[in-house]
């Protein structure tokens, strides 16, 4: 197993809105810090290399990167939160801009793609373990937290070379909505979450049960949402269901949209997973022998997230 660290510790968002206060943001590099010290005292670190833009292009129109870019560039020294949704092209009020958003989400994208294409190299397992997050990005609209779809990009570069089936395991606390939307129509490209019920928890616009697929991808999206201070118990349910799908279809390449906000200590997070939950969830994925790409979405809580990772890759 590799794996990629880049978390840009320039880029550190303070504010949010959450119910129409100012609050604390959590998305600051000190919450993976210690993942990536536990993973340099294992396994091997593979340098971030630089990719032309046309692989995020492939996910992500240019108006809507540059408007990225420009809200990015009008920050200056402050720190911008949305006002006009469809106009700031960000469907939340938690996700600011600063002047280092867009370096660190290009950064993500730099780091997601050398661990890709590394996956194609080794064959084997691969850690990207970056932020900002992706799977709450759409095509042309941020949120979340997220601006740009890391793991969708993954999924699209992959393809293009080996134009073989993907699977996407989200195993983030919220919804992917972003990465379910882009490939609700492709039956090529798999879609599975497991994630706090949308009746609940944030994104509240998608993740329920009987969203499919629609056109040729009927049939290839998966959710499973769960109430809210569900145990390892009924997650395992799910997740045995999840390792199910994934045997039926038998992808060529797994991609892992990582959050480790399931996990009982997180402030975002309402499940009550415990450190040696995350055990037999990296034991299930490590048996299915598929190549597996995992890329860092949530978590926030250093602590937790160091215990999530230790025991989750602790056979790899």
């Amino acid at each position: 197993m590799k794996f990629v660290a880049q978390i840009n510790e320039y880029y550190i968002p303070t504010l949010e809105i959450d119910n129409g206060k100012l609050v604390k943001n959590p998305e600051v590099p000190e919450r993976l810090e210690e993942v990536i010290k536990l993973m340099e005292n294992k396994y091997d670190k593979i340098p971030t290399k630089k990719f032309p833009l046309n692989f995020l292009y492939s996910i992500h129109p240019k108006w809507y990167v540059n408007h990225i870019k420009k809200l990015s560039e009008k920050a200056l020294n402050n720190e911008l939160l949305p006002e006009v949704f469809l106009k700031d092209r960000i469907f939340d009020s938690g996700t600011p801009i600063t002047n280092k958003t867009f370096n660190a989400a290009i950064d993500a994208y730099n780091a997601t793609l050398t661990g890709a294409n590394e996956l194609l190299n080794s064959k084997e397992y691969v850690y990207v373990i970056t932020r900002p997050p992706g799977h709450h990005a759409d095509i042309d609209m941020a949120g979340g937290y997220c601006f740009f779809n890391n793991a969708a990009i993954a999924a699209i570069f992959i393809k293009s070379i080996i134009n073989e089936r993907i699977c996407i395991l989200d195993l983030d606390f919220h919804h992917g909505n972003g990465t379910q939307s882009i490939f609700y129509e492709n039956p090529e490209i798999i879609y599975i979450s497991i994630h706090g019920t949308p009746e609940m928890y944030f994104p509240w616009i998608s993740g329920f049960q009987d969203e499919t697929g629609a056109g040729k991808g009927l049939g290839t999206n998966f959710n499973f949402p769960l109430k809210g201070n569900s145990y390892w118990n009924d997650y395992n349910i799910a997740f045995e269901k999840a390792l199910d799908i994934i045997h039926k279809f038998l992808p060529s390449v797994l991609i892992v949209s990582l959050g480790f906000d399931t996990h009982t200590k997180d402030p975002m997070g309402y499940f009550n997973l415990f450190g040696e939950d995350f055990k037999p969830m990296g034991n299930e994925i490590k048996n299915l022998k598929i190549p597996t790409l995992f890329i860092q979405e949530g978590g926030y809580n250093k602590e937790a997230n160091y215990e999530a990772a230790f025991n989750f890759f602790n056979n790899f």
